[in-house]
């Protein structure tokens, strides 16, 4: 039987949050590892995530903030930009988009 818990590290002693059902005086192997409550162990920055982080702390101003966050790099992890790929789709399935509004709220 693998059984996967969460405990607290309190006074020397591993706590389970929940209930076990286990009998009492079973032994057991246990495995440590620290929780990750956000999902899977985040992955190193890359040199250019790690230049754009230092020149957003840098920044002065909201305007400089801003000027920066315009240069953000690509993400790997989403190699694929979704506006491309939505206005590919949109090319693809022939969607028009709708005409704008006349000015002044006039129908034609």
């Amino acid at each position: 039987m693998t059984l996967t818990i969460r405990a607290v590290y309190e006074g020397g002693v591993l706590r389970p949050l929940e209930p076990l059902t286990l009998p009492e005086g079973e032994t057991v192997d246990v495995t440590i590892a620290k929780a990750n409550p956000g999902g899977s162990p985040l992955r190193a920055p890359t040199p250019e995530e790690e230049d754009y982080a230092r020149r957003i702390k840098a920044a002065k101003s909201l305007d400089e903030m801003f000027a920066v966050m315009e240069t953000a790099p690509p993400s790997p992890d989403y190699p694929d930009d979704i506006v491309n790929r939505l206005n590919e789709s949109r090319q693809l399935t022939g969607f028009r988009m709708p005409d704008p509004k006349p000015a002044g709220g006039e129908s034609q």
